[in-house]
Formats: structure tokens, sequence, C-alpha cells
């Protein structure tokens, strides 16, 4: 075209000014395709580049790979590169724990349950208050035709993404229909779990009906521990059973609660049997403590009479040596073993007495010799006469 507008105005007046432009507009033209050739090619390599690459957080997500919207490869960690959309979807699975509350075995107004049978500010409920409207109110139906109100959390972790991607979701699943930054060099679509714990959320309640329905008030409302144990573990073996690729982390009976209307009935008897199981506790600790005290008297009594039996067997057994050893003797030396016994004899019957005395009687007018035998105490011995004074205590006539 420029070459045309030259000719053109070869022959016309002032052919030197429009030469002169045209060939500054081609030049510009050149300069300007140039430029934009350059950020053409630079726009490509950088979208070929650092448009499919991206780094995988592992603690807290995992990464998809979808390749024309059929699953390619799962991504666990480090960085990594695919060609960019529309040949490839990154789409990021959170890995973390995820929490799921359900309420839909609780009444439209819950407060009277979480407030022991008031309103949040303390005031009582009206007659319209207590009444139970089903279709609205919610409540599960136990074994023996009793109401029960709960609120269950579940928490869950994905432990394989690619089953769950495959089981619980889309590939329209997530925030947005185009990829999104969701920081310098991280790039991907995350995915949307709400249609998963819709899902999940109707897997529990569909495990808490079943479940309920063999249990009885004694077995949920007296003993939460036991009811909790029950459906959580109803719930571990139906989600093994679907294989959704996820892990129950924990299941917590949030609240359990008879109808408003009955709610004071079931408080004045769980504290009636709270008194019985306290009386009934104090009686077994009396019973236990009576028993002990049983127990250690009889232990006593036949520690003793062991002991005394012991001890009657040694006497006699020591009696009956002595008594050998005397008899012995005795046909050895009738008359010497006589005297013998007959002094020791004289010996314990006399130690008793206070004052001891020996008489000698003569006949014929003689005087009678009065000898006091009585053992002085010690200290009456220690201040005594000298050795060799007379022994003789006093005399009688």
């Amino acid at each position: 075209m420029a070459e045309e507008l030259k000719q053109t105005a070869s022959g016309a007046p002032g052919e030197g000014q429009l030469s002169t432009g045209v060939d500054f507009l081609s030049r510009a033209l050149k300069m300007f395709f140039g430029i934009l050739a350059a950020f053409i090619i630079v726009s490509l390599g950088w979208f070929l580049i650092f448009g499919g690459s991206f780094i995988v957080d592992t603690t807290t997500e995992s990464v998809i790979v979808l390749q024309f919207g059929k699953f390619k490869q799962e991504c666990k960690e480090g960085w990594h590169w695919f060609l960019p959309y529309p040949v490839n979807k990154i789409v990021r699975i959170p890995i973390n724990k995820q929490e799921i509350t359900s309420t839909a075995f609780m009444p439209m107004e819950p407060e009277y349950l979480y407030f022991q049978g008031v309103k949040a500010d303390g005031s009582e409920p009206t007659e319209a208050d207590l009444k139970l409207v089903p279709g609205k109110d919610g409540y599960v139906l136990l074994g023996n035709n009793s109401m029960l109100h709960c609120e269950w959390v579940m928490t869950y972790r994905v432990t394989d993404p690619q089953k769950f991607f495959l089981t619980c979701l889309s590939t329209d699943a997530e925030t947005s229909g185009a990829a999104q930054l969701q920081g310098e060099g991280l790039k991907g679509q995350v995915a949307s779990l709400g249609p998963a714990k819709i899902m999940l959320k109707d897997l529990l309640n569909d495990v808490v009906i079943s479940s309920s329905a063999v249990l009885n008030l004694e077995s949920t409302y007296y003993d939460r521990a036991r009811y909790e144990a029950v459906v959580k573990q109803a719930l571990v073996d139906r989600i093994a059973a679907m294989d959704f690729g996820i892990t129950l982390e924990n299941l917590t009976l949030k609240i359990a609660a008879p109808p408003v209307v009955t709610l004071q009935s079931f408080q004045k008897l769980l504290l009636s049997e709270t008194d019985a199981e306290r009386v009934v506790e104090e009686a077994r600790t009396y019973s236990v403590e009576q028993e002990n005290l049983a127990k250690s008297q009889s232990a006593k009594i036949l520690a003793d009479a062991e002991a005394y039996k012991l001890r009657v067997v040694k006497e006699v057994s020591a009696d009956a040596a002595y008594f050998d050893e005397i008899y012995a003797q005795y046909s050895k030396n009738r008359e010497a073993t006589l005297v013998s016994l007959f002094s020791d004899t004289l010996a314990e019957a006399i130690a008793p007495v206070q004052d001891k005395f020996i008489v000698d009687v003569r006949g014929g007018g003689q005087s009678v010799l009065w000898l006091k035998v009585n053992q002085e105490p010690l200290q009456q011995r220690a201040a005594s006469a000298p050795a060799g004074a007379n022994d003789d205590d006093g005399k009688g006539e």
C-alpha cells in the first residue's frame, strides 16, 4: 500500500512531503507489528511456562489434574507443570479436617433444650413453645416409641483424594468456572465440598435413624456414651462399605434431650435416680467397710488363737520334758530328788511372804531362837556394815 501511495503522489504537487509521511507511517506500522509480535511471543511463553505450573501444600491439600475433563494424575507434594487450561484443569482437594453438624433431629427453637427448658434470657417458654409440631420440629424415634432430640457433630478427613473426587465431587465442583490465583505461583480451582457435605450429612442422619430404632431411653438419653459409640461404629461401617475415600475422625453427641414439654419430668427423674444411686453407693461403701472390719477382727481372733495354741503346746512340751528329766533323776536317787523337789516347792511357797523366821524350839525350858531370814533391799545392803558383821536381824525369847 505504501508503494501505491508513492506512485500515485509522484506527479502531484508536494511530492516530497507525501513521501516522507508515507515512510514514517510504514516504519510506525512495522514497529507496532514488531512490538505486538514480541508481546504475543512473551505472553505465550509465560502462559506455557507459568500458566500450567503449581505448588502443592502437603499440609492442607492434594491436587487432581484433569485432562479434557478426565482424571489424569494426583499430585500430593512439590512443584508440577502441565499444559494449562483448556487442555488440563487443576482441582485442589482439601485434606485437612472437615466438620459437619447435623441438627435434623432438633426442634425449630432449640434454645429451650440448650438452656434446660428456659429461654436464653431465663424466661419460661409459653404453651405454644412447648408443642411439638411434626414436619417442623425434628426428632428421632426410638425402639420403644419414645421421641428424642439430638444434635451430632461429625469430623472427617479426606484420605484418598482421587476416590473422593470421583465418588463425591464433579468436574464443576469448584469455587468458580475459571482458574483462580490462590497466591503467587499457586493456581487452580479449589473444590467446593458443599455437595459432599450434603451427602455425608444425609448419610449421618440415616445412620442415626437406623441405629436409634433399635435402642431405648435407657441406652440413649440415660447412657449417652453408649448411644454415641453405637452410632459412631455404624457410621464407620457405612463409610467403609461405601468407600468414599474419607476417614471418620470423630463423632460427638452434642446434646440429647426429650421433648421440651417432658423435660422437667425427666430432670426430676434424673435427680431421683441420682439420689438413689448415692444412697445405694453409701450402703455399698458401709457394707464393704463392715465386711473388712469383720474380716480384720476374724483374722485377729484366729491369730490370737493360733498363738495361744502354740504357747500352750510349748508349755506342755516343756512340762513334759521337765517331768521326764525329774523322773529320770528320781529313778537314780529317790531321796535326793525328793529333797530337791521339797526345797524348790518350799522356796516357791514362801517367796511371796513378807517376813520369814526360823524358829528353833527346844524342850526343857531352854530359850527359843528366832532367826529372821528376810533378804534386805539392795540399797540397805550397800549401806550396811562391813563384811563379817552378824547377819541375824533379831532375837526373841
